[in-house]
């Protein structure tokens, strides 16, 4: 029975046989993040299992977000025959 005291409950799981360059990484980004390794491994997991869906609209505006960064906003748009030609 679970304790009145606690609204949910959280599962743990066990990993095992995580390669030590991993676990550096882990350990890693984890300090630069300013977060535990546990909380690291669940930030990790969460962006590649429950990605935040974006809009159509957001794309478009971080797309003309970057492209204004890179002061690329008046390149013209990609036409394939630049493929044929051997234009990049």
């Amino acid at each position: 029975m679970v304790s009145q005291r606690y609204h949910f409950v959280m599962p743990n799981l066990t990993i095992k046989q995580i390669p030590l360059e991993l676990v550096d990484r882990i350990k890693d980004r984890a300090r630069l993040n300013g977060r535990s390794m546990n909380k690291e491994i669940i930030a990790c997991l969460r962006s590649i299992v429950m990605p935040e869906e974006q809009s159509a609209d957001e794309v478009i505006q971080e797309a003309r977000a970057l492209r204004a960064k890179l002061g690329l906003e008046n390149l013209p748009p990609y036409d394939p025959k630049w493929k044929r030609e051997g234009l990049p």
